[in-house]
This record gives structure tokens, C-alpha cells and sequence, in this order.
């Protein structure tokens, strides 16, 4: 059995895994439905970003077995918004959420003695912030 520490911890690994998944079949989805002239540059766009999060699905499953977890493949509702811009707001939401839970993760890593998940965390953490600000600009330069 896990201690407290580790419990918590592998509690909200399996969180970020549910969003990740989230993110990876909203992202897909979204990359098929984009129409229109965009489509030829934001769908390439958010196929790349479900491949990014499925490789997240991927550490997040492998670390919660490490630790002695079970990775639950379960997930929420996406978003199915078809407005392009609504669907990126919707990711921009899920990014910025993802970011202020692997800042919480990569704390609660440390507190159980974990620091070479803590740092693998904190490269989440990067890449995420990465998505946000790409996100962010798109919109910024939305007409």
C-alpha cells in the first residue's frame, strides 16, 4: 500500500491522465472538423497537439503503474463546439488547467521523494505552457 504522500500523488496522476485524454480525443476531433481555408493550416496544427497529448496519456499511464497505481483510460466529455474560435478557447481553458495541475503534481512528486517524476513533470508543465502560448497568439491575431 502507498503511502499518504505517493497516494495523493498517484490520485492526481490519474487526473491529469482523464485530462489528457480529454485533450487528445478534443484535439482530434477538432483537427477533423476545422473547415475552410484554416483548415489547411490549424488542422495539421491540432493533429500534432492530440499526438503531443497522447504521448502525455502514455508517461502519466507508465508512472501511475510505477508507483503501484492502475491507469484508469476513462475520460470526460470534450468539447464538440464547431466554431473554430470556440474550440480554441476550449483548448486554451484545458492548457491553462493542465498547467496549474503539473504545478501541483511536480509539489506533490517532491513531497514523496519523487524528484526524477518531479522533473519530468516540470517538462510537462514546459510543454504545456508552450501549447497555452501558441493558443494565445492564435487567438490574439483572431479577426
Amino acid at each position: 500500500m502507498a503511502d499518504r504522500k505517493t497516494q495523493k500523488l498517484l490520485e492526481g496522476l490519474q487526473g491529469d491522465l482523464e485530462r489528457e485524454l480529454k485533450a487528445t480525443l478534443q484535439y482530434m476531433y477538432q483537427s477533423s472538423m476545422v473547415l475552410g481555408l484554416r483548415a489547411l493550416n490549424v488542422g495539421p496544427y491540432l493533429r500534432q497537439e492530440a499526438e503531443a497529448e497522447l504521448k502525455h496519456v502514455a508517461f502519466l499511464s507508465d508512472q501511475i503503474v510505477n508507483l503501484g497505481g492502475v491507469p484508469k483510460l476513462a475520460t470526460q466529455k470534450f468539447s464538440d463546439a464547431r466554431d473554430l474560435k470556440t474550440m480554441l478557447e476550449h483548448d486554451l481553458d484545458l492548457e491553462r488547467e493542465s498547467i496549474l495541475e503539473y504545478r501541483e503534481r511536480a509539489k506533490q512528486a517532491e513531497q514523496a521523494g519523487e524528484v526524477g517524476l518531479k522533473l519530468r513533470l516540470e517538462e510537462l508543465l514546459a510543454e504545456e505552457t508552450d501549447h497555452m502560448r501558441d493558443l494565445e497568439k492564435i487567438l490574439r491575431g483572431w479577426q
